[in-house]
């Protein structure tokens, strides 16, 4: 086995070629991470919206459902700082026939705006839409 000296070139070459390659690791490592910060997000967005859809399906007056939810919530279409904005339409009544039988229930659209992910300054809108059977005294009617 012969031993070989590397020449300066050869040794700075090497050098480079790992610089690169740890370059290379580093900005992955970020994008991943910036990439699973912003599906995190979208997640608690959507996880709210589902809790504040589930509440309203219980008879709970909007202004309460602000107020119950983890996160910063306010009522209208600009969300504060760091939060999010919650609207809910007016329920409408509808009667189906189900086996014969009549069952009034009650529909109404619940509209999240939040702040985009990813920090671009712009806002993401969605809504679901609820139903929930008219079955009690109704006390709320927003």
């Amino acid at each position: 086995m012969s031993t070989k000296g590397y020449s300066l070139v050869e040794v700075m070459v090497a050098a480079a070629i790992v610089a690169v390659g740890l370059t290379a690791a580093a900005v992955l490592a970020s994008t991943l991470m910036q990439q699973q910060e912003l599906n995190a997000s979208t997640l608690r967005a959507a996880n709210l919206h589902e809790q504040a859809a589930k509440l309203y399906r219980l008879d709970l007056r909007s202004g309460d459902i602000y107020r119950i939810l983890p996160e910063n919530c306010a009522g209208g279409s600009t969300p504060p700082s760091n939060g999010y904005a919650l609207s809910f339409s007016r329920a409408v009544a509808t009667n189906i026939l189900v086996s014969g039988t009549t069952v009034a229930l009650e529909q109404t659209s619940c509209i999240m705006v939040f702040a985009s992910p990813g920090g671009s300054g712009g806002l993401t809108t969605n809504g679901v839409t609820i139903v929930r059977p008219s079955i009690r005294v109704k006390y709320n009617q927003n």
